[in-house]
């Protein structure tokens, strides 16, 4: 192995490992909360060291951000085709509906750190002057945007329901995360996913 290689390697190893300490520190803090300098020095590294790979705490910010919603998309494109399928039956294209809207909210549960840091940048990011508003701003819209075309089979107000989707989702998420954790969230998802979205034949 070259030099440069086992650089270029050191570099994608030591940059995940800054991504998953801040994603912890931010999960407990809020960015508000958290520091350079503490996050460096959790990662061992100095000051100068961290903002070689993202420049500054906005910039590492988003950085998470952009890495969260990757993973994301990995774990769901497939799920994403399958329900937006226009030549599925209707029954076929509601179970593929489904499975791809409990899928999104057991991601929750695979990742408890990542929800608490995802959690606490949304209250946060109210605020227009957070860097991060822009951001959720943004893909609450695509978010919205999915949701609606995902609900027009099966209502007559799909943006209704795509907003109510959207808001029980982040809801029972961060009730889940108040309550330690203690209830099943995607069983409750699932009661209230047939509230809204009740399938076919219920139009």
């Amino acid at each position: 192995m070259s030099e440069r290689t086992r650089n270029r390697e050191d570099a994608v190893v030591r940059k995940a490992q800054i991504i998953d300490q801040a994603l912890q520190i931010v999960g407990e803090l809020g960015y508000y909360g958290f520091t350079i300098q503490g996050l460096a020095e959790r990662c061992g590294i100095s000051n100068a060291g961290l903002l070689y790979y993202f420049g500054s705490k906005d910039k590492l910010l988003l950085a998470l951000l952009d890495e969260i919603e990757r993973r994301g998309e990995d774990r769901v494109e497939h799920l994403v085709a399958a329900a937006t399928q226009d030549a599925q039956s209707s029954e076929q294209t509601y179970a593929a509906t489904v499975v791809l809207l409990q899928e999104m909210v057991a991601q929750f549960l695979a990742d408890v750190t990542q929800t608490r840091f995802v959690a606490a940048l949304q209250l946060e990011s109210m605020n227009e002057a957070h860097p991060a508003h822009a951001w959720f701003r943004d893909r609450e819209a695509e978010t919205i945007d999915l949701f609606t075309q995902l609900a027009s089979p099966w209502t007559d107000e799909p943006l209704s329901a795509a907003r109510q989707l959207n808001a029980l989702m982040n809801g029972l998420g961060q009730q889940w995360l108040r309550a330690g954790e203690t209830f099943d969230l995607v069983e409750e998802w699932g009661r209230a996913l047939r509230v809204v979205l009740p399938g076919p034949g219920a139009r």
